[in-house]
């Protein structure tokens, strides 16, 4: 089969070549939401007469990666990076003078975590843009300053209008349930009033970051816009027939799908305190598969006397089964648009197979890399690499600051710091290595986008406590489906687990079914429930 062939199934293929116009696409869990876009992407182009691109945009640059490598062919007049790139690179630089006067006729950095800096107002940021040359966050994390900019300026310079239609003939964006409500009407706008074609692709069951501004009323919303046709994917490609049942039945507009359930003890409900579930879990596991345990939290709580993900891996390896926790990194809250830069540097000093090619790879898109010669950079990373062996703080520092120079992006020594932090501690390669320990644990948010033979996750860490709308059921609909052959669920029957269990017996029960159809219970021995 060519490469550039990609094997779809009947739902998949109706959407890349029977659909045509703008397309709202709502993905479940597993139904090859990334797959579907590409195949999307590619068919166009094939058939695209025109001088004009594509904009595929995502959330991570991690995820624009797994875009280009997918897309298999020269992209490199496409754009394919992250929601702000897409708007900083495209429109912001290159049109913010246009609107708002020569003085803006700079290069800019971001700061988005930068507490001391943000800004309540349009108007505030547009000045501190003047003053610092850097892009700030608003107080609210409910708008972003970024869109709210950009779509600004879109409406206001007839030259970025023009550039953009006449560069794009479509738009494709990734995980459209985590945009927030700016993001939302930038698209719109570029859809509605300039016209440009527009894909966008998500599920609002995995909405899970509504604490960051995440709006998933916004992707459903659009199901309703008559400039657009809704399609859906239900068949769920990753996990078993029974998993997907009980993972369906979650939610009122999916339970229609769940037809004869069967009882194939893929689903095991462990009733068992805080500390006695490990010896009922472990042989539930095949050690030959993988596996991973999913907690709310990183650590232990002595304030809630929760168990979290670290513990958990300590409780199952001293039980006989070794787990790897894969903790957060130093460098996780960095926010500015140099933020890749430190991850592919971290990459390159604690993973041994991570080379200059796998460096140059992560590079944004909207870099000058004409400019960038691989050997350059091997030879500037090898430098880094020794000075952070040698213990040499000042020159990790110089070294990073070179690149950083040499590839036109900015560093502080705030974040150079961080990043020395995260090269000095080998248990950070796990975290940044893509390819995962057989057996593992880590927070749910984590987790998000991996997929495990085997899941553990615990009832009580989706009750309503600490919650917004329903983030609860959203995020064990997450954990759930990350799991392909088997799902253990652990209840401690506490006041959170009761009330998690209370809520999805209830989702069950509302669809006909009764719990024990879908799970398999293992019950103490006093217990008769």
């Amino acid at each position: 089969m060519n490469r550039s062939e990609v094997v779809l199934s009947e739902q998949q293929r109706d959407i890349v070549e029977n659909t045509f116009g703008n397309i709202v696409v709502s993905a479940s869990a597993g139904t090859g939401k990334t797959r579907t876009m590409t195949a999307k992407i590619l068919h166009e182009l094939k058939n695209n007469n025109s001088h004009k691109t594509i904009a595929a945009i995502t959330f991570t640059i991690r995820a624009a990666q797994e875009i280009r490598d997918r897309l298999v062919f020269d992209a490199s007049q496409c754009f394919i990076g992250t929601n702000n790139s897409f708007a900083i690179e495209e429109v912001i630089k290159p049109f913010m003078k246009d609107v708002y006067g020569t003085e803006y006729d700079i290069d800019m950095d971001t700061d988005y975590a930068n507490k001391d800096e943000r800004i309540n107002e349009l108007s505030d940021g547009i000045q501190k843009i003047r003053d610092h040359h850097t892009i700030y966050a608003y107080f609210d994390n409910k708008k972003n300053f970024v869109f709210d900019l950009a779509l600004n300026i879109v409406k206001n310079s007839f030259a970025c209008r023009l550039y953009l239609q006449a560069k794009y003939f479509g738009i494709y964006v990734d995980e459209y349930q985590d945009c927030d409500l700016d993001m939302h009407e930038f698209f719109v706008h570029l859809c509605n009033v300039l016209h440009i074609t527009t894909f966008i692709v998500g599920d609002d069951k995995q909405s899970i970051h509504r604490w960051r501004g995440a709006n998933p009323e916004s992707f459903m919303s659009v199901f309703q816009n008559p400039n657009f046709t809704h399609k859906i994917l239900t068949e769920n490609h990753r996990s078993d027939k029974q998993i997907q049942d009980y993972s369906n039945l979650l939610f009122d507009e999916t339970a229609p799908l769940v037809v004869n359930p069967q009882n194939n003890e893929n689903i095991i409900r462990i009733v068992s305190t805080n500390d006695g579930w490990v010896s009922k879990a472990i042989p539930l596991l095949d050690a030959n598969m993988t596996s991973a345990l999913l907690r709310n939290q990183r650590e232990y709580s002595p304030k809630t006397g929760k168990h979290g993900a670290s513990n958990g891996a300590d409780l199952l390896t001293t039980n006989g089964m070794e787990h790897i926790y894969i903790p957060p990194t130093p460098i996780d809250d960095i926010t500015t648009n140099s933020a890749w830069l430190y991850v592919a540097l971290a990459s390159y000093v604690l993973i041994s197979t991570y080379s200059a090619y796998d460096f140059y790879n992560e590079i944004p898109v909207e870099a000058d890399l004409e400019k960038v010669a691989v050997g350059k950079i091997e030879q500037m990373l090898n430098t880094a690499k020794q000075k952070a062996s040698e213990d040499d703080v000042n020159g990790f520092s110089q070294s990073v600051t070179a690149i950083a120079d040499y590839l036109g992006y900015v560093t502080t020594a705030d974040h150079i710091g961080k990043l020395y932090d995260t090269v000095r501690d080998s248990k950070y390669a796990v975290a940044l290595n893509p390819i995962k320990p057989q057996h593992c644990t880590l927070t749910l948010h984590s987790s998000k986008g991996l997929e495990f033979e085997q899941v553990i996750l615990f009832i009580e860490d989706y009750a309503f406590c600490g919650n917004v709308g329903n983030d609860h059921i959203n995020n064990h609909y997450v954990a759930c489906t990350r799991a392909e052959k088997r799902l253990i669920i652990v209840d401690t029957q506490s006041q959170d687990a009761n009330a998690a269990r209370s809520m999805i017996i209830e989702k069950i029960k509302a669809a006909g079914f009764t719990s024990r159809t879908l799970i398999t219970p293992i019950l103490p021995k006093e217990s008769a429930s």
